[in-house]
């Protein structure tokens, strides 16, 4: 033990371990810097993800009302316009853009929130610009007349959403119009009931087969198209409306102000660090002279622990102003840490003596500071 301790570079040991601690930062970011998924400013785009900066906006969206589809089929605009495009569809000039057609007299109209009601409610860009959903969705841009069939399959979902299921709606019609098909051939028309019965069949078929044609009968392209008319104003207000609201301002202010401050906290720690260190290492040959003849660990470190101390005392007196910005328990955790660094060589075989060293050093930096400052 003695042999090994003798021929052992502790300078130099200590001087890697140091010099790779003080480049990051011994540490420090984890105790100066809650880095946050998506940074500290809440933004429109973060809000869509479920990605959040503050708690208040989160829990003001997880807040918000149950959607209701009353208001929005209630509101002036929707009224005005549904009037407006019923005189069009009765003089043959209502333009169907889902289907891209000129809606036909025997067409059941419909008007459909282009954007629907329920995704602009709970769209959580909305919510953050806190604008009213009601208003955005009845603007002129996201109203559109369409088939009945068209409206109701496609209900509350997006375009791109529906246009992807429409295959799949399409054939779920077919099998069904298959089943009736099978059970009016096998129908009896003997008496006045079943005859009447056979005729509600044969309706059904029609409608059925009515639904599967309005459905074909949609163009892709042209309702992509007409999905996109809206989305672009509706974008342009949110993040306007957000984007230069006293709101955003402030909080990204507050974040800047805050970043800039740990920032500038962890660099003058730095400095902090490398003057307890510069000090220590101009000491170190002397103490391991002392060490060499007979070497003990506790003595080794008791005068390590004395030395800190001396060391300790020079750099408060450089940085006081600083370090008075500090309550005692954040030094008690930041310099446990730097000890623990300067000791953990002796991880293998000491491995006791770290925790020791943290408790001592975390006593005597709270001791002072409370005799001091």
């Amino acid at each position: 033990m003695h042999s090994s301790s003798q021929d052992f570079d502790w300078t130099k040991e200590l001087e890697k371990t140091i010099v790779n601690s003080l480049a990051t930062s011994f540490g420090l970011d984890f105790l100066l810097f809650e880095d946050k998924v998506g940074g500290n400013v809440d933004t429109i785009n973060n809000a869509r993800q479920g990605i959040w900066a503050t708690d208040a906006e989160k829990q003001r969206y997880e807040q918000r009302e149950k959607y209701d589809s009353h208001p929005y089929h209630k509101h002036e605009n929707y009224i005005n316009t549904g009037k407006k495009d019923k005189l069009l569809h009765q003089t043959g000039k209502l333009h169907d853009p889902y289907r891209n057609i000129t809606m036909g007299a025997a067409d059941e109209r419909h008007l459909d929130h282009v954007i629907s009601a329920k995704e602009v409610h709970n769209d959580a860009g909305r919510v953050l610009a806190e604008l009213d959903g009601v208003n955005l969705a009845n603007q002129d841009s996201n109203l559109q007349s369409t088939q009945g069939t068209i409206n109701r399959s496609k209900n509350a979902t997006s375009i791109d959403a529906y246009l992807e299921r429409l295959p799949g709606t399409i054939n779920t019609h077919k099998k069904n119009l298959a089943s009736k098909r099978h059970k009016l051939e096998n129908h009896p028309r003997i008496t006045p009931q079943q005859q009447h019965e056979a005729r509600k069949l044969e309706d059904e078929l029609r409608n059925t087969e009515n639904k599967i044609q309005q459905l074909k009968d949609i163009d892709p392209d042209s309702m992509r198209k007409r999905d996109n008319e809206p989305r672009k104003p509706y974008e342009q207000q949110i993040n306007h409306s957000y984007y230069t609201s006293s709101k955003f301002l402030k909080q990204t202010g507050k974040a800047s102000g805050i970043a800039g401050l740990k920032m500038g906290t962890r660099q003058v720690l730095g400095l902090i660090m490398a003057e307890v260190w510069f000090e220590l290492r101009e000491q170190i040959p002397e103490l391991l002279e002392k060490s060499k003849e007979q070497f003990d660990f506790s003595s080794f470190i008791d005068s390590i622990n004395k030395t800190l101390k001396g060391i300790w005392i020079r750099v408060k007196t450089r940085f006081q102003d600083f370090l008075t910005a500090f309550k005692d328990g954040v030094f008690g955790g930041i310099f446990a840490s730097l000890t623990t660094t300067l000791f953990n060589m002796f991880a293998t075989t000491q491995r006791m003596a770290i925790k020791i060293i943290r408790e001592v050093w975390g006593q005597l930096v709270q001791g002072d500071q409370a005799a001091d400052f």
